[in-house]
């Protein structure tokens, strides 16, 4: 017993580090590779050995960027190419619109991107930060220089890719959660203006604040390519169909033209085939018209079904069996129910036009739980809760969104004086003095992720996956979620885009106070793995230790961290759509 009296000891590795005003501690291994700790110069590797290859200019990152977009960020082959293939297909993008006349090797446009991904990612840390802060009156250049300025502070060397972050905020990887703006299509050498000037017409500002809009697919970009492969005459189609929209408009004046006539306009304005095989359909549609079939579900019969099964005086299903499919007791369900119904009046029951009653909130509610529980589609509950694929898609991201503004300020809070206390104390039982919980990133599989994108949402997992950030105690309470960034960023890009420290940041930390070894400390800290770098508010384990102390205290470090672990795995467990394949698209 006496080396556990002695294991708070170690956790003495804040002794002399911990210090509020102390951003970053070290770096960790697992960062992205960087070609100089100088300034952006990059050897060309064609020159002479131990000679050094002229700088990269504006021009040419803009170019460098433009080519790795349109290389990667293409429908069709996306990330389903080799290394080297993909390596190959941007260096002679590059080369082919490059007019600076310098020579420029695949491995020197390849180190040069790996500075520009590493540093572009590293402020839009910076920037997410910055907009945290909220400040009012302050303008987005204001904000840039913000974030430069912070970006200074933190990794001791200015930011010097304003170009390049101008033109990769739009993407995924670099975007903003918190002010998304819309990802455009990859530019190209003429709509970066690269060339004269050296100002390249990039965008600005921090975005929008809209969410991401889905790129097209590749059946869609098929189809154009094939269309634009035919060999038609644009010039002579475009005349077609003038002269076509002009008869229309001239027979329209005359009260000539019937509504099929109308659709038939309406269709040749949208669709760019030949119009001989688009009238040729039309007629064929028209003159076989297709109605669209109503199914009569019965949903007065679905809710009395499941009112019986699970919420009547006498339920034919007992408790255990309604918590085992519901993953809560009646009583919690009837609660998230009526408080559903009151902030949303989507679930309340309503009457149709034709006064017929429609899907109860015990239906649209079921639905709902049973696609989290079980990760089942909207159309297998359709023959129970008899409610359509649409609807039961609607009431799940509608339920979604009205738990989280009902119940997040309750439960996905961060802990107030009473939690604070609660958990110094189960963590000084424990051996950790000041331990507040632990923070890990789990990844989440995203099936449907559009083939544009594939390239950034894949990292070390096979597959696109979309990053969760949680720090969850002891009794499994995930009191910080940070969800959203794509699966190619590691735990350190997450930690950096994240909120959980901010109020930290700012001087605003919870009120904590513990003692080891006859020193006071007033900053709580979390148990992390390896990969997260060396700040004070992180404990990490002793690699290769030595001793029967460091051993001790390494077992016991890796043994506790594993609460969010464990949270993750419970997760998983109870809610099956997180332990499956995400299918929707993120909002």
């Amino acid at each position: 017993m006496e080396s556990c009296r002695d294991l708070p000891y170690y956790t003495g590795i804040m002794n002399g580090d911990i210090e509020i005003d102390s951003q970053i501690l070290g770096t960790s291994q697992n960062t992205p590779v960087s070609v100089s700790d100088s300034a952006p110069e990059i050897e060309n590797a064609s020159s002479t050995k131990g000679k050094r290859g002229a700088n990269f200019s504006v021009e040419e990152d803009q170019l460098l960027v433009s080519a790795w977009l349109n290389t990667s960020v293409d429908p069709v082959s996306s990330n389903e190419q080799t290394q080297a293939t993909f390596r190959q297909k941007v260096w002679e993008y590059f080369t082919q619109y490059n007019k600076s006349g310098n020579t420029r090797t695949i491995t020197s446009l390849l180190s040069r991107w790996g500075l520009i991904s590493e540093r572009t990612n590293k402020f839009a840390g910076c920037i997410a930060k910055v907009n945290a802060l909220h400040k009012s009156g302050i303008t987005e250049q204001d904000q840039i220089i913000n974030a430069k300025a912070l970006f200074l502070e933190i990794h001791l060397k200015p930011f010097l890719l304003e170009h390049c972050w101008l033109m990769l905020k739009d993407q995924p990887k670099f975007a903003n959660l918190n002010g998304r703006s819309r990802a455009s299509v990859p530019p190209t050498p003429e709509s970066t203006s690269i060339g004269e000037g050296g100002e390249g017409d990039c965008g600005s500002g921090l975005g929008d604040g809209c969410n991401l809009e889905r790129p097209i697919g590749k059946k869609a970009e098929k189809a154009n390519r094939r269309n634009k492969a035919t060999g038609k005459d644009v010039g002579e189609y475009l005349i077609k169909k003038m002269k076509f929209i002009e008869d229309a408009t001239r027979l329209e004046e005359e009260k000539m033209v019937a509504s099929m006539n109308r659709s038939l306009l309406y269709k040749l304005l949208l669709d760019d085939s030949d119009e001989d095989e688009i009238i040729e359909e039309h007629v064929m549609e028209t003159s076989q018209p297709k109605r669209r079939r109503s199914i009569r579900r019965n949903h007065l019969t679905g809710h009395e079904r499941l009112f019986l099964d699970y919420f009547a005086p006498t339920p034919v299903y007992p408790p255990a069996l309604f918590r085992r499919r519901f993953r809560m007791k009646r009583s919690l369900f009837l609660r998230i129910q009526s408080k559903v119904e009151a902030h949303d009046s989507y679930f309340v029951q309503k009457r149709n036009s034709a006064n017929k009653l429609g899907l109860s909130s015990l239906q649209k509610i079921t639905a709902a739980l049973r696609m989290l529980v079980y990760g089942v589609s909207g159309d297998l509950l359709d023959e129970y809760v008899r409610i359509g694929e649409t609807t039961a898609l609607e009431s799940l991201k509608k339920f979604v969104t009205v738990v989280i503004d009902v119940f997040s300020e309750e439960y996905l809070r961060k802990p107030n004086n009473e939690d604070i206390a609660r958990l110094l104390a189960h963590g000084e039982r424990r051996g950790f003095p000041g331990m507040l919980g632990s923070i890990d990133c789990m990844h989440w599989k995203w099936k449907n992720c559009p083939s544009a994108w594939k390239g950034q949402y894949c990292g070390h997992i096979r597959g696109p996956t979309i990053v969760l950030e949680a720090v969850a105690s002891y009794d499994l309470w995930i009191w910080h979620a940070f969800f959203g960034l794509p699966g190619s960023n590691n735990d350190i890009n997450v930690l950096e885009r994240s909120h959980v420290f901010n109020e930290l940041a700012e001087g605003r930390g919870p009120a904590v106070h513990y003692s080891i070894n006859g020193h006071d400390y007033t900053m709580g800290y979390y148990l992390a793995d390896g990969i997260y770098p060396k700040w004070a508010t992180f404990v990490k384990t002793i690699p290769s230790p030595q001793g029967p102390k460091r051993k001790l205290f390494a077992a016991t470090q890796e043994a506790h961290r594993k609460d969010v672990e464990r949270a993750f795995r419970v997760l998983q467990a109870r809610f099956a759509i997180v332990r499956g394949h995400r299918t929707l698209f993120p909002s």
